[in-house]
C-alpha cells in the first residue's frame, strides 16, 4: 500500500525559529550528510517537514536528489516543494517501476540526528530526473520502526502532541501546466485508479489544477481537524 507520508516545505528559515511560528511543531534533526536541518508539524498519520538548509557547502556537494530541489527552489524564496508516499516494501516497489520501464535512484539508506541525539533511519527511493521547474515526482520512503511503533516514541519524547492527532492531512493540491497527463503518470507510477481530477489514496487526495505560473509544485496543503 501506498499512502502519504509527509509534504515538504522548502523554508529559509532554521528549525528554532519554525518551532516559534508553527503551533505544535518540533525540531526534527539534523541530516548530516546532506547538510540541511528540518522542522516537523506531526498530524494523526502524516507530516510537514519543513526542510532548511544548514551547512550549505556540504548541501551542495551532497548531489541527493532532495536536497538539490530545495537549492534550486530556494533560488525563488520559500515554498512548498514536493511530497514523500510512504511503503511497507520499497524495495519491491523499485522492482516493481523498474519492471515498468522507470529510472530510480535504487533505494537509498537515511538517517537523521534528533535533538536529543537517536538516530532515526529509514529507506528512500527517488525517481531519476533533472531538476527544474517542472513538477517533481514523489519520493518514497520505509521507515526502520514498524508505523504505530514509531509514533509510539514519537509520543513519549514529546514530539507527537495530542494537538497533533487531532489533525489530518487531507488534501494536496498540485498545480501544474497539463493537469490531465500528469495524472495518467501518476496513477501508473501509484498503481492506483484515477477519480476525476484527483488521485484519491488512503489517508489523502492529491488534486491537479491548472498552474498560473510556469514552475509547476504543490501549491496548497489541506489540514483539518478530526474527532
Amino acid at each position: 500500500m501506498i499512502e502519504l507520508d509527509h509534504v515538504v516545505y522548502f523554508s529559509e528559515k532554521s528549525p528554532e525559529l519554525l518551532v516559534q511560528e508553527h503551533k505544535g511543531t518540533s525540531i526534527g534533526g539534523k541530516h548530516k550528510n546532506w547538510g540541511t536541518v528540518n522542522a516537523l508539524t506531526y498530524t494523526k498519520n502524516s507530516y510537514i517537514e519543513y526542510l532548511s538548509v544548514e551547512h550549505m557547502n556540504i548541501a551542495k556537494q551532497a548531489n541527493h536528489p532532495l536536497t538539490n530541489l530545495l537549492l534550486h527552489d530556494l533560488d525563488d524564496g520559500e515554498g512548498w516543494g514536493t511530497i514523500c508516499l510512504r511503503t511497507d516494501n520499497i524495495t519491491e516497489l523499485n522492482e516493481r517501476l523498474n519492471r515498468e520501464g522507470w529510472v530510480t535512484s535504487g533505494v537509498l539508506d537515511a538517517e537523521r540526528e534528533t535533538s536529543s541525539g537517536f538516530i532515526r533511519k529509514w529507506k528512500m527511493l527517488f525517481i531519476q530526473q533533472v531538476v527544474s521547474d517542472k513538477l517533481p515526482f514523489p519520493f518514497f520512503i520505509e521507515w526502520e520502526e514498524p508505523f504505530e511503533e514509531r509514533m509510539q516514541s514519537l509520543r513519549e519524547d514529546g514530539t507527537l502532541k495530542t494537538i497533533n492527532e487531532r489533525l489530518q492531512i487531507s488534501q494536496c493540491t498540485i498545480a501544474v501546466q497539463d493537469p490531465i497527463t500528469y495524472l495518467k503518470e501518476w496513477s501508473k507510477l501509484l498503481n492506483v485508479t484515477l477519480s476525476g481530477s484527483s488521485i484519491r489514496l488512503s489517508n489523502c487526495e492529491l488534486v491537479f489544477l491548472i498552474s498560473k505560473h510556469e514552475r509547476e509544485r504543490l501549491v496548497n496543503v489541506q489540514v483539518k481537524e478530526i474527532d
